[in-house]
């Protein structure tokens, strides 16, 4: 259709989205061809604005989201309410602000790898994500391509904010929300092991370099030292060093878990989500505006990677639940969960290469990394919350339950080294 077809005014399809060098046009003509709902509830109205409003608040670590209406001639229609999402270096630039953390990235997370994993999620949304059955994920109704000083890169998305929210980061999820997510993790291992012409091997490659892993240890660091602030000293006394220890490593068990762990002899890799944590999780709204138990999507596809099968399932352990559910999931629900996917196999006519044993040690070497990313984690997870810096009677404790979760993770972590990689309580002459 022609710009005066769709725009009051035929010269607002040329002019460029509020968020970014997109234009109008751009943005009606995926819609109009690309979603039914749009179509049907336009009409034959012509559309007068366009308007987004940032609702990143930390969650777009490398892009900006905005919450688009668009509003038509009728003044009576509610807007059509989207998701536009826009790469963009000053995202990352904002959150290390808020943080504290000084923002001299260099390269290694500035443009050409903003466009790298930008580019990535528009190919799952636009060429592979339909390929996994019942898979929960935001419709996606056009893509552009970031293009370094030539194109702006865009997603346009379903906007889900009217039924689906997500649970507060400081809240965590509960033992039901916790096994909907695993069930998504369930459906790409489930796919990655099933597919006998392994079509997904070679297009999802690590999204992590490990120029970028020592600046991360600095910011692990940093991030205890804050979790620390949050409890008695004294708590940490007994693992401290270890934990020091660790930290010095991280280096080397951050290569050794993207880089060797999914291709080790007896171990498959599987298509990873890469970023599975609350922030990320949508659940349906019940009658009183709180987060049901039913999960509607899971959102940020950037770091899809071929990884291990302990990677997804470790990241929610380590960061998204209490502890008292992480030893649930670990006790009773992990042999369910293994069973299921070894019987799947084995009725598709397919071996279950990886053990049991594998299949926790693949959990258990993930956590110990992914539990020292927690402290960064916390830090972005709290940043849109006005968390005070004197004490407060509801987020003094609070701030307790963070860090003590991330406590414990620490203390299984270091139980888990000693049983599996007693090398990384070393230090690294």
């Amino acid at each position: 259709m022609t710009t005066s077809e769709f725009f009051i005014d035929k010269d607002y399809g040329s002019n460029y989205f509020i968020g970014g060098k997109i234009t109008h046009q751009w943005i009606v003509e995926c819609l109009d061809k690309n979603d039914n709902k749009f179509q049907k509830y336009r009409g034959n109205n012509k559309i007068k604005m366009i308007n987004g409003i940032d609702i990143s608040d930390g969650k777009g670590f490398i892009s900006k989201v905005f919450k688009t209406d668009i509003q038509f001639d009728d003044e009576k229609k509610e807007p059509y309410s989207i998701v536009i999402k826009i790469p963009c270096e000053n995202a990352i630039k904002e959150i290390l602000l808020k943080e504290n953390i000084d923002d001299n990235l260099d390269e290694d997370f500035r443009n050409d790898y903003i466009a790298f994993i930008h580019n990535r999620e528009c190919f799952f949304y636009s060429n592979f994500a339909s390929k996994i059955r019942f898979l929960k994920y935001p419709k996606c109704f056009g893509s552009k391509e970031l293009k370094i000083g030539r194109q702006t890169g865009a997603l346009i998305l379903q906007f889900m904010g009217s039924n689906s929210k997500t649970v507060s980061f400081f809240r965590f999820l509960n033992i039901y929300q916790t096994k909907s997510i695993l069930n998504e993790i369930f459906k790409l291992q489930e796919y990655s092991l099933l597919d006998s012409n392994n079509s997904w091997k070679g297009i999802f490659k690590q999204p992590f370099f490990s120029s970028q892993f020592k600046k991360i240890e600095y910011y692990i660091k940093m991030g205890f030292l804050n979790i620390k602030s949050y409890t008695s000293k004294e708590m940490w006394l007994d693992i401290e060093k270890d934990l020091d220890i660790l930290i010095s490593n991280y280096v080397t068990i951050a290569k050794y878990v993207y880089y060797q762990l999914p291709t080790l002899k007896n171990n498959l890799p599987v298509i990873t989500h890469g970023d599975m944590w609350i922030n990320n999780f949508m659940f349906e709204i019940d009658s009183n505006g709180d987060c049901s138990n039913i999960l509607s999507a899971v959102i940020d596809w950037q770091t899809i990677h071929e990884g291990s099968i302990g990677g997804d399932i470790s990241r929610i352990l380590a960061t998204s639940v209490p502890t008292d559910v992480r030893k649930e999931i670990e006790k009773y629900y992990f042999p369910d969960y293994y069973k299921k996917l070894k019987k799947s196999l084995i009725n598709n006519g397919k071996e279950m290469v990886i053990s049991y044993e594998t299949f926790i040690n693949n959990y258990k070497t993930c956590f110990i990394q992914q539990s020292l990313m927690a402290f960064i984690t916390f830090g972005f997870g709290l940043k849109k919350y006005n968390v005070p810096n004197d004490s407060d009677y509801i987020w003094d404790a609070r701030k307790y339950y963070l860090g003590s979760k991330v406590f414990h993770n620490i203390y299984d972590s270091i139980k888990f080294c000693n049983e599996l990689h007693p090398e990384w309580l070393e230090f690294n002459e």
